[in-house]
């Protein structure tokens, strides 16, 4: 090789202080020293000295290239690559057929030298042939081109046989009986060439050393190249021996369906035609006819493959044959195949399982598939495959959260999250996964922790698929927390080709509507949605275009717990609300307890420790409100403002009342106060529709745990939890006030709730940054809610004079002044 390629070129000629040549030999160093010498530049086998430049250095070997000074550093390193002749730099060769010259091109034309060597080779005289491709490497006259490029004797032996093997390493030396000392000389001295993996020697270069490789020693080599995920080095080295059978071993071994059928052809077309009716090769063959759709054929070859293959394929074979089996409707054979496959290893002992599992969930056997899966979890975890270990957990989470195992699923879906750092859109998914089972158990916060995690992991990808599985979550959280209009919005978002997202989103959209009482708009959204079974059979029977009946014994067949308890609930016979509630309580379905069907159970909530399954909610804050199973009720919804007002004094109180106070209080001036009483906590019973008020030995208690906003502002405080105080202050709007339906009938408690609000908008306001806008606010809602509070006039005066907003200051103080006449005038 003379002519260095016109970029290289380029930099050679711009450069100005030296040039650093390739260690690797036949890089075409010749060339540079020629370029070198016709611009007059000097060329150096030792290290150039202070202050030279204008040097080409040619190193003896790698290490030198630390002890290049640091002034010199900034020289011109040619890599070998950079020398690599453009191809139309082969259309020198004289007289060469063009078949020909692309053969060796794609044999050799990755070494700089190999175009030089074959320069320099021979004109074919009258009559006689150029050597072949293959036959190339052992021409005498290559020989002779090739001394330059040749180890020296004392090395030739151990680089003779490290050329049996297509890639070299520490692991391949110690298993070809080469000393590691020889190894690391022809490493640095640039007869290997560093690659992924190792080294390797030039390929003609590689083939001259070893112009016919021993199959013995080439086995050793692939045997640890194989070993250690190098298939093509492995498969370059057989068959560079001609080791064939073993070839076709490691063929087997790593070949795919999945690799798609031009990849399979090209495996099989390098395999000599009498080797195609070997066992692995027929496997092969099966692979390929599987690939292209041939069903009835892969499963022939596969049945062939295995009256002969080495015990090392056969659990490979059989599940290859129970996947196609399968595919052809061979359940019991399918079964076959993958139970003899599991008995294995390694990956092959991990993909059975798993298909295994695939095929018991199809045929409903549940537990035996979540076995399986666990199985193939341990198979890939032994085996170091963390990809399809991920797959197969994830698998197994999918299968218990359709079985209503929530608490279960949340195990394989944890695992799985610790094992995908490496892939953001995977992780994300299983974020997103996590967040559906913990909006089943009505963990809401856990629910918002991964979809946000989810967000985060996802960036912009958040507007693809992705960004409509996260709205798809969202919705699903909006309806189990009673907003179905919320979760429309949501799912009207997403937009999609995705026919599950869409068939996911149609199903939610259609029980969002049946919610909201919007029957023909939820009948058209669940015709989107059929292709999910069960799910949509449910939702079918709670619009009534089906019977539940059918359903129930669906979800009893299906062993879907969570359908099975909302079928059950929704059909409502005492002994399915009985079921109903066990399933609940066993299995953590919260967000059951707060449907609209929820009342129903509490007919069958008959000890305090089920009673604590249904908390009554009241709002004190703003407007009354009162939920309780699944239902809200306001003042009007009361036959009385005095029974809202004894429900909410006994709600609020932290001990049993008596009867006498009761009635003297809210019936002071009745004929028989205790008869009003009675008659109020009757008109409780019937709004409810249940018994609420406990009445043992005179004293008044509710029969319901309750949970007030007033409690949570209260706990808040006492634990100075600014975040949760600022979440729970958020949502009230000026003018704030306590009890504003029944300001008469309690006026204790609308004080003391006063009194309490004050205390938390006064926290909650010392607690934002000073010259945040949001203690600018904080200041103004706690204003609103007590204008005679003189201190928070004075604070916020401050807020205004430190953001230099002196009008509002001076406006303030106005106010300020106005509030203090008031109070002294009053």
């Amino acid at each position: 090789m003379d002519a260095l390629p016109a970029p290289l070129l380029r930099a050679l000629n711009e450069t100005r202080l030296g040039v650093v040549a390739p260690v690797d030999v036949g890089a075409g160093q010749a060339a540079l020293r020629a370029w070198a010498h016709a611009r007059g530049w000097t060329v150096l086998d030792t290290l150039p000295g202070p202050g030279d430049r204008e040097w080409l250095w040619c190193p003896a070997s790698r290490k030198a290239l630390g002890d290049l000074r640091p002034e010199h550093q900034d020289a011109l390193f040619v890599r070998p690559g950079d020398l690599l002749p453009a191809p139309e730099a082969w259309d020198v060769l004289p007289d060469t057929p063009d078949s020909w010259r692309e053969a060796v091109i794609t044999a050799y034309g990755d070494w700089p030298s190999a175009l030089s060597v074959v320069q320099r080779l021979r004109t074919p005289e009258a009559g006689l042939a150029l050597p072949s491709v293959d036959e190339l490497p052992r021409d005498p006259q290559v020989r002779v081109l090739l001394s330059p490029d040749w180890p020296p004797a004392d090395l030739t032996s151990s680089a003779a046989r490290l050329a049996t093997s297509a890639l070299v390493n520490p692991a391949v030396a110690a298993a070809l009986e080469v000393d590691l000392v020889d190894l690391d000389r022809l490493a640095d001295g640039g007869w290997l060439w560093p690659v992924p993996g190792g080294w390797t020697f030039p390929e003609l270069l590689r083939r001259a050393l070893c112009p016919v490789p021993d199959p013995v020693v080439a086995g050793q080599a692939a045997q640890v190249l194989n070993s250690a995920g190098h298939e093509a080095a492995a498969l370059n080295t057989l068959a560079g021996a001609g080791a064939w059978a073993q070839h076709l071993q490691v063929l087997a071994q790593n070949a795919r369906a999945g690799q798609g059928e031009t990849s399979l052809r090209a495996r099989l077309a390098r395999v000599p035609v009498a080797w195609r009716q070997a066992p692995a090769a027929l496997y092969l063959a099966g692979l390929l006819a599987r690939s292209s759709g041939d069903l009835d054929e892969a499963e022939a070859l596969y049945t062939h493959a295995l009256e002969g293959l080495e015990a090392g394929l056969l659990a490979t074979a059989h599940n290859a044959r129970g996947v196609v089996r399968a595919m052809r409707g061979q359940i019991g054979a399918a079964l076959a195949d993958f139970e003899v496959a599991t008995g294995s290893l390694g990956v092959t002992a991990g993909e059975a399982n798993q298909n295994r599992a695939l095929l018991l969930i199809q045929t409903g056997r549940h537990a035996e598939a979540e076995r399986s899966l666990g199985q193939a979890v341990a198979a890939f975890r032994a085996a170091g495959d963390t990809p399809r270990e991920v797959r197969s957990l994830e698998t197994l989470g999918g299968l218990q959260f359709g079985r209503g195992l929530l608490q279960e699923a949340l195990v394989p879906y944890g695992k799985a999250l610790e094992l995908q750092s490496s892939s953001p859109q995977d992780a994300a998914m299983t974020h997103l996964n996590l967040a559906e089972v913990y909006a089943a158990l009505g963990d809401f916060g856990r629910t918002e922790t991964h979809i946000q995690a989810a967000r985060s992991l996802l960036g912009d990808g958040e507007r693809g698929d992705a960004g409509g599985w996260i709205r798809r979550v969202e919705a699903l959280l909006a309806l189990h927390r009673g907003q179905p209009a919320q979760a429309l919005l949501w799912l009207e978002k997403i937009t999609t080709q995705d026919q599950t997202l869409r068939a996911e989103a149609a199903l939610l959209q259609a029980r969002a509507h049946r919610e909201l009482d919007q029957g023909p708009q939820a009948e058209v959204a669940l015709n989107q949605a059929r292709q999910l079974g069960l799910r949509a059979d449910l939702e079918a029977a709670l619009q009534g275009q089906g019977e539940l009946d059918g359903v129930i014994a669906a979800a009893r067949d299906e062993e879907a717990r969570l359908e099975l308890a909302t079928a059950l609930l929704h059909r409502g016979t005492s002994e399915d609300l009985t079921k109903a509630l066990q399933l609940i309580r066993t299995q953590g379905y919260l967000p059951l307890l707060g449907s609209r069907a929820a009342h129903r159970l509490v007919e069958v909530a008959r000890d305090p420790e089920t009673r604590t399954l249904f908390p009554l909610r009241v709002q004190a804050l703003g407007p009354l409100r009162v939920q309780h199973a699944g239902r809200t009720w306001h003042l009007a919804d009361f036959p009385t403002r005095k029974s809202a007002a004894l429900l909410m004094a006994l709600a609020l109180s932290e001990r049993p009342q008596s009867r006498e106070a009761l009635a003297d209080r809210f019936w002071p001036g009745a004929k028989n106060p205790l008869a009003s009483l009675q008659t109020a906590v009757y008109h409780l019973r019937s709004t409810f529709g249940t018994a609420l008020v406990s009445t043992e030995r005179g004293q008044l208690s509710l029969l319901f745990p309750v949970h007030s906003d007033l409690l949570d502002l209260r706990t808040a405080l006492q634990q100075l939890d600014a975040a949760r105080l600022a979440a729970l202050l958020r949502p009230l709007t000026a003018p704030l006030s306590a009890f504003p339906d029944l300001p008469s009938e309690l006026p204790e408690e609308r004080e003391q709730a006063e009194r309490l609000l004050h205390d938390a908008l006064r926290t909650h306001a010392a607690a934002q940054p000073e010259g945040d806008v949001r203690r600018r606010d904080a200041l103004r809602t706690l204003i609103t809610a007590d204008p005679l509070d003189l201190d928070s006039r004075q604070h916020l005066i401050r807020w205004h004079e430190g953001q230099g907003e002196l009008e509002a200051a001076d406006q303030e103080r106005r106010h300020l002044e106005q509030a203090r006449q008031i109070l002294e005038d009053g």
